[in-house]
């Protein structure tokens, strides 16, 4: 009975981990008569995330988001689908009504990471050093394509090479082309990728293009189906030791640029808002945001195209103009 609710022991902090997670669903079965427990019906799958807030989970869609895959991953474990798979589109109208009217609190919300810190991360870099190359070129790819972390570390999102389109060869890439067989906002199954862009930037001192091509020279071997960044050994990229890293070498760009930084504020969402952020004070409006960024609606996008306190103090020179005018 045990190993049915909790899965294997494996290691101690994991299991413990798995235990909590589970748990918390089957106290939910357990209040709200929510049999069977499993397979999981997708209703209740929705009444356990909106039952979440109101039991502990104050961080918003990104602590129900947890609780909830940790079910659907239990389910799946023992040979049932994901309850969300057949209801994908509802389910997706769902999460983002959630965010839009359950309240959260953000004692940790994630800061952008800047233009400058990307370029100091860079120099302080030894771009011979294939772990180096790693780093930097995904950063750069995060930043100059707004991607979720998912699309480069450890997920079923995971960036492949033969995702990778170098145009119009790879001996003289201008472009590359880029395809996201899934994504947060589109799930595999529905056969709909995303689709994007990067172009080569000779005026730069570290162009995306040449980074992102001098990994794919150093890293690829040969086979299409293999994650385009991996660990030394080859697996997957683990979230946590990406964050790890970053945060250490923004430690070191820091001193570069002169600053002091939280660096428990920055994680691999930073690039995404980073990106964004330049675009949105360059004046891109919110429907090429959304669509560079891949968002589920416009209403996503328009955080990062609001006007500054500069802008809308501004507004206040209109106003007094028609007042002078009568």
């Amino acid at each position: 009975m045990l190993f049915v609710l909790f899965g294997a022991q494996g290691k101690p902090k994991l299991a413990q981990k798995r235990k909590t997670l589970r748990l918390k669903y089957v106290l939910f079965a357990n209040e709200v008569a929510a049999w069977p427990l499993l397979p999981i019906k997708p209703a209740n799958l929705m009444r356990y995330a909106m039952w979440l807030p109101r039991h502990g989970i104050n961080s918003g869609w990104r602590g129900v988001s947890t609780y909830v895959s940790a079910a659907c991953k239990w389910q799946k474990e023992l040979g049932w689908p994901d309850p969300r798979a057949d209801i994908w589109f509802y389910w997706d109208q769902f999460r983002h009504n959630f965010q839009r009217l359950v309240v959260a609190k953000h004692p940790m919300m994630k800061l952008p990471v800047r233009p400058a810190m990307v370029t100091a991360m860079a120099l302080d870099a030894d771009l011979t050093d294939p772990v180096d190359l790693r780093d930097i070129a995904a950063y750069h790819l995060l930043f100059y394509t707004g991607f979720r972390i998912g699309s480069i570390t450890a997920s079923e999102h995971a960036l492949r090479f033969e995702d990778l389109y170098f145009y119009p060869s790879v001996a003289n890439c201008q472009m590359v082309l880029i395809c996201l067989r899934s994504t947060k906002t589109r799930p595999r199954a529905a056969g709909l990728p995303f689709w994007t862009a990067i172009r080569r930037q000779p005026q730069l001192r570290f162009c995306p293009v040449a980074l992102l091509l001098a990994h794919f020279l150093s890293s690829y071997r040969q086979r299409p189906g293999d994650n385009v960044f991996t660990t030394p050994g080859r697996r997957p990229w683990p979230r946590t030791s990406f964050n790890t890293t970053l945060r250490r070498r923004l430690g070191f760009a820091q001193r570069r640029l002169g600053v002091n930084l939280d660096l428990s504020k920055f994680s691999g969402i930073s690039f995404r808002k980073g990106c964004l952020s330049v675009l949105g004070a360059l004046n891109v409006p919110a429907h090429r945001l959304a669509d560079h960024a891949d968002h589920s609606s416009v209403e996503s996008s328009r955080v990062y195209t609001v006007d500054t306190m500069i802008d809308r103090a501004a507004n206040s020179d209109l106003i007094a103009s028609r007042v002078l005018a009568g």
